[in-house]
């Protein structure tokens, strides 16, 4: 009696086993699965993040210029800005060219 029990407890092992088995590697594979999408989800936000930052910096480099090119732009800009201070700074009398307003 003994020998049949165990022999019954010994099938019941060998049968359970095998399916605990598939059951963890299919747990397994659905994590796997899981944690590909989530890093492929990962990505492409970051790929869409980076390319609408990129879009929308008014910083972003443009074309590349030349030495020449950014000299004239700063003279420009230098320029500029000394003409409004000049203005800002000047009398009414040297904004108008010398002519009084009337009010």
């Amino acid at each position: 009696m003994s020998s049949n029990k165990e022999a019954r407890l010994f099938d019941a092992m060998t049968t359970a086993a095998p399916k605990q088995d598939f059951e963890g590697d299919t747990a397994r594979s659905r994590q796997e699965q899981e944690e590909k999408l989530i890093i492929t989800a990962w990505k492409r936000m970051s790929s869409a993040l980076q390319q609408h930052s990129v879009c929308e910096d008014p910083r972003a480099p443009g074309p590349a210029q030349s030495f020449l090119a950014m000299q004239r732009k700063s003279t420009q800009a230098r320029r500029v800005t000394l003409q409004l201070q000049l203005r800002k700074d000047a009398s009414p009398l040297e904004r108008t060219g010398g002519v009084q307003p009337t009010h």
